[in-house]
């Protein structure tokens, strides 16, 4: 197999992933652009920003990952569950800090472990939960 033939095995096998982190990195470039909008033109401090922000590329990613990611419609149940992954996602964040703390290790240990199991998690739980066929 030559190197183009095995590249596009893995891009064709791997696809709904990468189309996943590229959504993930464009709404994580929304959230800040959504806090740094705000916060500098003072309509609101950094926490409610960030709130705003993550409630922007929260959405933003919901309706990009139904139709690039899993090719299934929007819809308020999976809207729903969409967000108890992003919630679980945010706690495993935390989970993983704290691990990295309490420890001794270095912040960037931590930061790290987050982004490493923090994407490939979020993505299996939204495959397997929020995106799931319906039977």
């Amino acid at each position: 197999m030559t190197f183009a033939e095995r590249l596009r095995y893995l891009l064709t096998r791997y696809r709904a992933f990468l189309v996943f982190g590229v959504i993930g990195v464009l709404n994580t470039l929304l959230h800040s652009g959504t806090v740094i909008l705000l916060v500098e033109t003072g309509l609101t401090g950094p926490v409610a920003a960030n709130v705003a922000g993550f409630a922007v590329a929260n959405t933003v990613s919901f309706f990009a990952n139904c139709r690039y990611t899993f090719h299934a419609a929007p819809d308020w149940q999976r809207y729903r569950k969409f967000v108890a992954v992003s919630m679980l996602s945010l706690a495993l964040t935390v989970a993983l800090s704290w691990l990295a703390e309490t420890m001794g290790w270095h912040y960037l240990i931590g930061l790290l472990l987050v982004l490493l199991f923090g994407p490939v998690l979020t993505f299996a739980l939204h495959r397997a939960f929020t995106f799931r066929p319906q039977a």
